[in-house]
């Protein structure tokens, strides 16, 4: 990392830390209404001690959210903002600014109709410039509210439990929320860390996950207090964007397509968490299978290279694409009684070489909550994405041609540093700073061909009001 640089964003990053002890003092973190959770009491909504203590900056909104709960509906209304700054390398320089507005209506059927089923629907409004597409031409996407500028419609789905053991959910929905998800891994900016890169950039569109729903069905099993089941079936491809698109989300910017025709992601996982508890850990298996047609990466319909004069241009096809992936997140040791303390996480996912552009991704980290205040989570993560056979031969093909000034792509790093506090239990803050070795897994630079993307040292803040 480039002394001048790295040593600054460093220095600014150890500053922000030393603040939540002044700023924050021992506040709570703000409550998250999962979908189908009740509501919030109009008394856990006000807070107990002023406006610091409030859960949401506008408290009960003059009695709205509180007579709302009365039906069983709860309402939520969220802002993040980042400003995110590429210090060296990448393709581009400069600060830039995105946000994202998140609203979610709950309905729990259960409060007044006395029927245990929930309705939920959620839409953003995604507004400003990311560095991955405009900066740094990355693959693991340097933040997790990066994509296309638009308002949408992301989920919209019912859920009905069936005794104490099935739910079953369908309509528009979220595969990366609840699918190979990490939960030590979701305090970091950076969006591999989330959606992996793999399915990322291996799906179709990336795969339903923000910010794409489809249509779909999932259900969960509990099959005992230490064993769930999770298994899903969506659209194949959530916008229908053909293989290549430049942006897939542009096919359907609204999120109304509601696309069936596409084939299907089959999606299955299972958990485990040794006696139901926290302090023992929770360890994932699960793989995916889409039945959509993936083109080979190199090999032509005749068998040759697709950067060879000699091939027909048309890609050799494949019928379907499949991965299988693992997850763990361990504590190491925590308060008693308390989910504070020292975690740690690790994933690791494959898929084949000749149809993907990435097929090894490997992530893992640790995060420590409670490190200076209660509210407070201080995390280090680092995630590796493998460049298929398929792409790397094609590029191999592509120097070949070229008389060996075209650059082969073989794995990118990105390292990230973060730490997030609550000002008040509605505002977050989160300086952060990552580092990303090899962009573009060290594709051709864009703006100066042949040579490559230059390691990237970005620095930033992000905050999250919730209103």
């Amino acid at each position: 990392m480039p002394r001048s640089f790295g040593g600054r964003a460093l220095a600014v990053f150890l500053v922000a830390i030393a603040a939540p002890a002044a700023a924050a003092g021992d506040l709570a973190p703000s409550p998250f209404i999962a979908p189908g959770d009740p509501p919030l009491a109009p008394e856990q909504l006000q807070g107990g001690g002023g406006l610091k203590d409030q859960d949401q900056l506008l408290g009960d909104m003059g009695g709205l959210r509180s007579g709302l709960a009365k039906y069983g509906l709860s309402l939520y209304l969220g802002e993040t903002s980042e400003v995110l700054d590429n210090l060296s390398g990448g393709i581009g320089r400069g600060p830039l600014y995105e946000g994202l507005t998140d609203v979610h209506l709950g309905l729990d059927l259960k409060t007044y109709f006395d029927w245990p089923g929930n309705f939920f629907i959620r839409a953003y409004q995604i507004h400003g410039r990311g560095l991955t597409a405009n900066e740094i031409g990355n693959l693991n996407t340097i933040s997790g509210i990066e994509a296309t500028r638009t308002t949408r419609l992301f989920e919209a789905w019912y859920e009905q439990p069936v005794g104490d053991w099935l739910h079953i959910r369908i309509g528009q929905q979220n595969a990366g929320g609840e699918f190979i998800v990490s939960t030590t891994a979701q305090i970091f900016i950076n969006a591999a860390f989330g959606w992996p890169t793999l399915p990322a950039d291996d799906l179709p569109a990336g795969g339903p996950t923000y910010p794409l729903g489809t249509p779909g069905v999932r259900a969960q099993v509990d099959v005992n207090d230490e064993v769930t089941l999770f298994a899903g079936l969506f659209n194949g491809n959530p916008t229908g964007a053909p293989p290549g698109a430049a942006n897939p989300q542009a096919y359907d910017l609204s999120g109304t397509a509601f696309r069936i025709n596409d084939g299907v992601l089959a999606i299955a996982e299972i958990r485990y968490n040794p006696g139901n508890s926290p302090a023992t850990g929770t360890y994932r298996f699960g793989a995916w299978f889409d039945s959509e047609r993936f083109p080979d990466l190199n090999l032509a319909s005749n068998g040759a290279s697709l950067a060879s004069a000699a091939s027909t241009g048309i890609p050799r096809r494949y019928n379907g694409n499949a991965s299988v992936y693992g997850i763990i997140d361990q504590p190491l040791f925590h308060k008693e009684d308390s989910d504070h303390g020292l975690n740690v996480f690790a994933r690791v996912m494959g898929a084949p070489g000749d149809r993907n552009l990435i097929d090894l991704y490997i992530d893992g980290g640790l995060s420590y909550k409670g490190l200076i205040v209660d509210s407070d989570t201080l995390g280090f993560g680092v995630a590796y994405a493998h460049v298929g056979s398929g792409a790397r031969a094609f590029d191999a093909q592509q120097a070949l041609a070229s008389g060996g000034v075209y650059p082969t792509r073989s794995a990118e790093t990105a390292l990230e540093l973060t730490y997030q506090f609550n000002v008040a239990r509605w505002w977050t803050l989160q300086p952060d700073l990552q580092y990303i070795v090899n962009p573009s897994a060290g594709g051709a630079n864009p703006a100066a061909p042949p040579s490559r993307i230059k390691n990237a040292v970005i620095a930033g803040l992000r905050t999250i009001v919730t209103f």
